[in-house]
């Protein structure tokens, strides 16, 4: 697996897959029975320090010392990494008003929501301008807002640091990444980019009007927009007809395009395969 600067590589995998092993290979925590792990050239195990200076990590669940106030957490982590007291407390103001968690730098972190002890954990990954960054179902506790509040900042960062991001959330992944690694019973099935994995359905998506005429389309999986606009699928064979039949009938289209499968369902498809051929 490649992770590059300028990408946010999704990890994924059902659980046992390997997903947790892998991640504390990279972080250095057990030594791979074989391969190696680099980090911008750095090979962890010869150079396991200068490897792990390069690394931010943001664990599932962000499991922070309950007692602390994220300030005091923070500092800890800048001694650990040899930031000087200059400039540990920009770093720290400064991250902090990037992770959205400069309202709760004094208050203990036992008393902040999940989405703020995972934002404090973020900075904290953070505060040393790590190389990689590794998060852990990084998203969790966040709602739509800070969604996507967090996706532009990790797109922001991928401009200088390749990013791991490791999600059972495949909607998240999707709106997140731009390439992926899919894993099982520790085997690798794919790793590329997010486009390669997207296969197209053999239908088309319409949307025609007046509704009375759908039934006579051959059309499936139709929804009403509004009372004028109904949206269904047509078989792609029948792409170069619909147009002049629609017309036929005295109706309007406003949309007609190939209908593409999600990464969840290519990710269930290659998972499934994968079982069937073991």
């Amino acid at each position: 697996m490649n992770v590059r600067v300028g990408q946010i590589h999704g990890l994924l995998g059902p659980n046992g897959a390997g997903k947790s092993t892998t991640i504390r290979m990279i972080c250095g925590v057990l030594s791979p029975t074989s391969g190696r792990v680099k980090i911008d050239g750095v090979d962890l195990e010869e150079s396991p320090s200068a490897a792990k200076r390069l690394l931010g990590y943001v664990p599932e669940g962000a499991p922070l010392p309950m007692e602390l106030v994220p300030n005091e957490y923070l500092r800890y982590t800048a001694s650990m990494f040899c930031i000087h007291k200059k400039e540990r407390d920009k770093l720290i103001s400064y991250w902090a008003d990037r992770c959205d968690i400069s309202d709760v730098l004094f208050k203990p972190i036992g008393n902040l929501s999940r989405g703020y002890r995972q934002r404090v954990s973020l900075a904290s990954a953070l505060l040393h301008s790590p190389k990689l960054l590794v998060l852990d179902e990084p998203s969790s506790g966040f709602d739509p807002a800070q969604n996507a509040k967090f996706r532009s900042l990790l797109n922001e960062l991928s401009e200088t640091t390749a990013i791991i991001y490791s999600s059972h959330q495949l909607p998240e992944v999707e709106a997140t990444c731009d390439s992926v690694s899919i894993i099982n019973h520790g085997k690798l099935l794919f790793d590329g980019e997010l486009t390669a994995i997207s296969s197209v359905k053999p239908s088309l998506v319409i949307e025609v009007s007046p509704p009375s005429i759908v039934e006579q389309l051959n059309a499936s999986e139709t929804t009403q927009i509004d009372s004028n606009w109904v949206r269904c699928s047509i078989n792609a064979t029948e792409s170069e007809t619909v147009a002049s039949k629609v017309s036929s009938l005295d109706g309007n289209i406003r949309l007609i395009q190939p209908e593409a499968e999600s990464l969840e369902s290519n990710y269930l498809r290659i998972i499934s395969e994968s079982g069937s051929a073991s």
